[in-house]
């Protein structure tokens, strides 16, 4: 009667090891499983189902941004660098990004689009906080005089002017709210 029992512990353990290290391929062949829809991809001898999109892209509808401006001598002492710290007024899921596009052409014409906010569908952060970017422009030294500034947040576009000067840099910026400039004189 042992030995009895023994064989068929053992004929189970050995079933269900087998029955569990057999391949499946129903999951795989199985047209309301194997789906686009459900992104399930054939990996190797697994199946990995895809997982859906985590991030969101949050309009700036209603939204208001600061641009802090900030500046960068040359060595020569005769021409500078501007850059901008983009902060908005609303708030967004900490791990969140500000989208934007920044050029500066040819003339030294400035233009920065604001986009967005890419944040997750399920935010892990510390909380809603305004959002931060740094606003850098390659190949932006400047030299004495007026240099356009344009700026567009939700279609509307704000424009100005850089005017650089031997002793100061000041924007000239007539709007109070939608894109504001703050600081508008920065002393060299």
């Amino acid at each position: 009667m042992k030995k009895l029992t023994y064989s068929i512990v053992t004929f189970l353990l050995a079933f269900f090891i087998v029955t569990g290290c057999t391949k499946k391929n129903d999951a795989i062949n199985s047209k309301e499983i194997a789906t686009s829809k459900n992104a399930l991809k054939n990996s190797g001898d697994t199946v990995v189902q895809t997982p859906p999109d985590t991030t969101q892209l949050v309009a700036l509808t209603g939204d208001q941004i600061t641009l802090a401006p900030g500046y960068y001598q040359n060595a020569a002492g005769d021409s500078v660098s501007i850059s901008f710290n983009a902060v908005t007024t609303n708030r967004y899921c900490s791990n969140g990004l500000l989208k934007f596009h920044n050029t500066l052409d040819a003339n030294n014409n400035f233009f920065i689009d604001f986009l967005n906010v890419q944040e997750p569908l399920v935010c892990h952060g510390t909380g809603d906080i305004p959002m931060t970017a740094a606003v850098r422009f390659q190949r932006s030294y400047l030299t004495n005089g007026s240099h356009p500034l344009k700026v567009t947040l939700n279609g509307t576009t704000y424009t100005g002017n850089i005017v650089v000067s031997v002793r100061n840099i000041v924007f000239d910026w007539n709007y109070s709210s939608g894109v504001l400039i703050s600081p508008k004189t920065l002393s060299r």
